[in-house]
């Protein structure tokens, strides 16, 4: 494809005059062809028609089987049914193009749709609903990044590729789908478990980021008699003197504050019953006088 349409096909899809192809090839009618052609411009639509010309060298005046001929149709009843014009009508097959109101750039659409179930229209995101391919895939094949998604909407004709081409690059694809299904689950695994190594290794290392503090040991150790088992080489008997006695002395307060805390606070009790002393013998002697 010349430069020129492609350029003035990025103008038009750029103003969003692209047609949608739809996913169901079934429901493909007349209105849809003709959406196709109202996308374009009408010199846009002239250029083409006159590549139509040049490549297969057919007019608007020419009859349809003969333009069926020189578009090679295998399936004729398929492509007039496409065109819109009744398939076993066989009186329409010595009718001119003009006459029957098609004009030679829809007859190649409907020629299109005959062979391959797309047109040159058809965009890449369609593509890749409509034949279950990787749109990154499809964007390699238009000779794009695979990230670059501002493309996706743009026709194979305006991105310089062919119906044929495509045919070629998706049976391609399909007789690979295997290894790179394959491929995509190994880079997959392998970046899980590259990413679980890594957090392994950072939480391994992380006991040396926050060692556990060692034990200090105590400057004076005593045994349960008082007497002295280790001390530190900086300490003489003075001060060893001296802490013995500071934890006597705390000890002893401590001792004294428990028996003060039990002696105002003493739980109250009544003493006649806890001494058990509940009977009254000498008023049973009493009683007995009277």
């Amino acid at each position: 494809m010349g430069v020129k349409i492609s350029l003035i096909l990025l103008l038009l899809l750029a103003c969003g005059l692209v047609w949608a192809q739809p996913e169901d090839l079934a429901k493909t009618s007349l209105e849809d062809l003709q959406s196709q052609l109202q996308a374009m411009s009408d010199s846009l639509l002239q250029y083409r028609e006159r590549e139509i010309i040049s490549e297969f060298g057919f007019r608007d005046t020419d009859r349809l089987q003969d333009v069926a001929s020189k578009l090679e149709i295998v399936q004729l009843r398929e492509w007039k049914n496409y065109l819109g014009i009744e398939p076993d009508n066989p009186a329409l097959d010595k009718m001119s193009l003009r006459k029957l109101g098609i004009s030679p750039y829809r007859a190649l659409l409907a020629q299109q749709f005959s062979i391959y179930g797309f047109t040159e229209l058809s965009t890449l995101s369609d593509l890749a609903r409509q034949k279950h391919l990787p749109v990154k895939k499809l964007r390699e094949f238009a000779g794009l990044s695979s990230l670059d998604k501002r493309y996706d909407e743009y026709s194979l004709q305006a991105l310089g590729r062919a119906p044929e081409q495509f045919v070629a690059f998706a049976e391609d694809f399909n007789a690979n789908r295997i290894r790179y299904g394959l491929s995509i689950t190994g880079m997959g695994l392998l970046i899980v478990f590259s990413a679980l190594a890594l957090t392994a290794l950072i939480i391994g290392q992380l006991k040396r980021l926050n060692p556990k503090p060692r034990p200090v040991q105590a400057a004076l150790t005593l045994d349960a008699r008082g007497k002295v088992l280790h001390h530190a080489p900086d300490l003489n008997s003075d001060l060893i003197a001296a802490l013995i006695t500071t934890l006597h002395l705390h000890t002893s307060s401590i001792e004294e504050r428990r028996r003060l805390l039990l002696t105002f606070h003493r739980a109250r009790t009544n003493l006649w019953r806890g001494s058990g002393v509940l009977n009254f013998p000498n008023r049973d002697h009493s009683r007995a006088w009277r």
